[in-house]
């Protein structure tokens, strides 16, 4: 079985437990390609991000992004997807590389944060990893933004090192990492 059958068998496993019969709780699904409505999703990204403007610098890319760039890095990066109903929630994007699983772009709708929603989705991601082979999730996080540090440490989460955007004398991300175990 291919790394990507055994991703999809993962979530064809855990649609029963995740789709929800009521709409007010949400389902988690991995984009079969046939996803589009990119304007609903940079909104969700747009309005989870929208709490760290003033709070980092340099400021988030997320808010010159297009619709264009997010279906154009949806075509070389696998994109999880949770809805609430029809309502598009939350998103990750995730891409394979080295020994790891690369996640970026994790983006809750606000009212939707604190509820266990990006645990759930890191779960996933870990399923998605395992389903290729990958022992390692990484993602990259501000260092002003404590409390995103806080809860991906939470889900097991170390920080193991850093970098300087271009044209800055300091950190300004850390990279993250969780080892996972089969």
């Amino acid at each position: 079985m291919t790394a990507l059958s055994n991703i999809k068998q993962h979530f064809r496993d855990q649609a029963a437990s995740d789709w929800p019969d009521d709409l007010t709780q949400v389902a988690i699904v991995l984009n079969d390609g046939c996803f589009c409505d990119w304007s609903a999703l940079l909104l969700v990204m747009r309005s989870a991000f929208k709490q760290n403007l003033g709070q980092i610098d340099p400021p988030s890319t997320v808010f010159d992004c297009t619709e264009r760039d997010l279906a154009d890095r949806a075509e070389h990066e696998r994109l999880l997807l949770a809805y609430r109903g029809a309502e598009l929630v939350g998103c990750l994007f995730m891409r394979p590389r080295l020994d790891e699983l690369f996640l970026g772009r994790f983006a809750i709708s606000p009212d939707l944060q604190g509820t266990g929603l990006a645990r759930r989705m890191i779960r996933h991601a870990e399923a998605c990893a395992l389903g290729y082979g990958l022992h390692c999730l990484a993602l990259e996080t501000r260092v002003e933004l404590r409390l995103n540090q806080m809860k991906f440490q939470k889900f097991g989460f170390v920080i193991t090192g850093g970098r300087a955007h271009a044209g800055y004398d300091r950190t300004t991300t850390l990279r993250m990492e969780k080892r996972l175990h089969t």
